[in-house]
């Protein structure tokens, strides 16, 4: 099953590509305005996208920076936007609800780490073009791959994240909860 931004990035792709393919056969500069077109869809889609998480759940938008939780936090149902930038969540210490709790990451370019909390199930989805994904301690890299993972806690678990990161350019880690990472 392919997740909407994944597929909202392969249409990006395939309608950038057709337009260089007109553009080298016709001779007809199309370059000067595939950036701007490429911001307005964006713009349109981040406007007009149904929601990818339930109902009462924040969006959280960082252009450029990093987005960080740690230490003791509320863990609640989120969609984490980042253009270019670091999103580190720390799950050890966090309140996290009984049952399923989704959170979704959107990044451009980006490193995400994630440290579940001690018997907290994890499941892990990657889309993306180019992602470097460190799961417990293994690397896998991946190249226009959907990668799901989930940690060993998960099945007997009373609190699980699904958390699901799609980025045009990824490095993913999850660190066990007893790493120093």
């Amino acid at each position: 099953m392919r997740s909407r931004g994944f597929m909202f990035i392969g249409i990006l792709l395939i309608f950038f590509g057709l337009l260089a393919l007109v553009s080298n056969l016709t001779g007809i500069e199309f370059g000067n305005f595939c950036f701007p077109v490429g911001l307005i869809l964006i713009g349109v889609w981040v406007l007009v996208r149904p929601r990818m998480v339930k109902s009462g759940a924040q969006v959280e938008f960082n252009i450029l920076g990093e987005h960080k939780r740690s230490g003791v936090w509320a863990v609640k149902p989120v969609e984490i936007w980042s253009g270019v930038g670091e999103v580190k969540l720390d799950f050890t210490q966090a309140e996290v609800p009984p049952g399923e709790t989704r959170i979704h990451i959107y990044s451009l370019v980006g490193d995400i780490m994630l440290r579940p909390g001690a018997n907290m199930g994890l499941q892990l989805t990657a889309n993306g073009l180019v992602n470097s994904i460190k799961w417990m301690g293994a690397k896998q890299d991946n190249f226009l791959n959907s990668v799901q993972l989930t940690n060993p806690e998960f099945a007997q678990a009373d609190r699980k994240l699904f958390v699901e990161v799609t980025a045009l350019i990824g490095d993913i880690k999850v660190i066990p909860p007893g790493d120093i990472g």
